[in-house]
């Protein structure tokens, strides 16, 4: 295995809005956030050995959430970066103000959904493929871009509950924003390659309803590591 040594902030979930209080509460405890995740999916130690807080114990305004290699402090921190291979398993950083007062139940669950993909994804849990073009920000827009497109399908079928208007249109336009870095990298290398990076990734408004989907898309959840193993 190795380290995954240049994901930044790339792997990272970060962005941020001022609004009023609702319901679903200001804070998220590594227990809660560990207590969601198995509600989701069972199987989440497979991929994610501990969720922690963070070194600094107070995330700054970008950051939420991201995976460390086991014992990292800091998912800012490239030596503290996830390892990916087969079977790798890296551990979660959660801060004491993840999340906004306002923000939704439904978004606590993304956001750590989104992170249990990055980690599957990692450990070649899904029947993906895993890349390393040796520019982070390839690389950053490509992992990105998957685990978005993963969730917004996901809260398209209701998995999370219901979000608010306002976060459904933020992960709709960080999944746009990466599908468009990775989509002009790939044409700029080997325009050819699209034909299969793009099976993957379906065209923004595919995930928005503006456009149909097309039959291939992210949609995951039912591939099993043993009987799909994951392509690099």
């Amino acid at each position: 295995m190795r380290r995954a040594a240049h994901w930044g902030l790339g792997v990272l979930i970060g962005l941020s809005f001022a609004g009023q209080a609702t319901a679903g509460g200001p804070d998220l405890t590594p227990d809660q956030a560990a207590a969601l995740l198995a509600s989701m999916h069972p199987d989440y130690t497979r991929y994610i050995r501990e969720v922690r807080y963070g070194d600094s114990r107070a995330r700054p305004a970008t950051l939420y959430a991201g995976l460390v290699r086991r014992g990292g402090e800091d998912p800012r921190d490239p030596a503290d970066g996830p390892i990916l291979g087969r079977g790798a398993s890296n551990d979660l950083i959660v801060y004491t103000d993840t999340f906004e007062p306002w923000r939704t139940v439904a978004w606590r669950r993304l956001v750590i959904d989104h992170e249990y993909f990055h980690a599957r994804h990692f450990a070649k849990g899904f029947n993906l493929p895993t890349v390393g073009f040796g520019l982070p920000q390839a690389d950053t827009d490509y992992y990105e871009a998957m685990a978005w497109g993963y969730v917004l399908e996901r809260a398209g079928d209701g998995a999370y509950g219901e979000l608010a208007a306002r976060e459904r249109a933020e992960a709709a336009a960080r999944y746009e924003e990466h599908y468009d870095g990775f989509h002009r990298f790939v044409m700029k290398a080997q325009p050819s390659a699209w034909a299969h990076y793009g099976r993957f990734l379906p065209e923004p408004g595919a995930l928005t309803g503006t456009t149909p989907r097309p039959a291939a898309s992210t949609r995951t959840e039912e591939t099993s590591p043993a009987a799909a193993p994951a392509t690099r």
